[in-house]
Parts: structure tokens; sequence; C-alpha cells
């Protein structure tokens, strides 16, 4: 049985940039941290939580998540922490469901990632965030 995830962040795929700062300054967001995620073709952008999960700006520049809602963008996924995504694919494939990748992927931030396939949710795209080791806990621990 999977134990109550906790919410990590929100997932909003815009066409650009320029489209994200310009949400951010409408909603009263600040940019926490950026990356790119080369698996999926795209520049993240976290805003900064403020004490609740934060939004995650996805701007695509090719790829599959380009095309996404005919190109306008709009809600993505909803991301949940989980312990580890080994353990998580494992108690899926028990059950007949299979994660998107193969193998977790490394996330724009300190985290790997894994996907849910909205066909076993009712449309619903959810990541899965393992949090991965700092490089003083890498350190503590060796």
């Amino acid at each position: 049985m999977l134990s109550l995830p906790r919410v990590h962040h929100v997932g909003v795929v815009v066409p650009s940039i320029e489209r994200a700062t310009a949400l951010m300054e409408l909603l009263g967001l600040a940019e926490s941290y950026r990356g790119y995620v080369e698996r999926y073709e795209a520049t993240c952008i976290f805003t900064q939580g403020n004490g609740s999960s934060p939004i995650e700006f996805v701007v695509p520049d090719g790829g599959q998540l380009a095309k996404f809602n005919r190109g306008a963008g709009g809600l993505h996924h909803v991301a949940v922490e989980v312990e580890s995504l080994d353990a998580l694919a494992a108690q899926l494939v028990q059950r007949g469901i299979a994660l998107l990748e193969t193998s977790p992927v490394p996330g724009a931030g300190n985290f790997l990632c894994n996907f849910l396939s909205p066909g076993y949710t009712g449309g619903v795209i959810v990541e899965f965030i393992q949090s991965a080791p700092t490089a003083e806990e890498r350190r503590n621990s060796a």
C-alpha cells in the first residue's frame, strides 16, 4: 500500500519564458530556481513555495511537451514526493501498473522523477519525486 504522499509541486506548461514571467507577476510569485531537463527538452522554473507547494512553469523548446494542449500549455501535472521511486515502481508493477520511464530521470532540481500515465488516473498526470541526497549527505554517508 502506498503511503500518503506530500504534494511537491504543481506543473504548468507555458509556451515561453515570457509567458511564465507574466504569470508569475500576475500571481505575485517569485522565482526560486530554474533548471533544464534534457529528457523532456524543457526549462523548468520553480516558484518560491511561501509555506505551501511551489508552482513549476515548464517551458518546452521541442519534444512532446511543446504539443501539450495543442501548444497552448496549461495545467500539466501534480507532483508528489515519495521516499523511493524504485520501491514505488515495484509496488505498482505488482498491481499491473507501469511508470512512464523505465528508470528515474534527473529533475530540474535536486531530485529524481518519474510519471504515472493519465490512463491510470482518469486523465491526471502524476509525477513522483524522490529527493536526491545533497553533497553533504553523500559525504556523511561515505
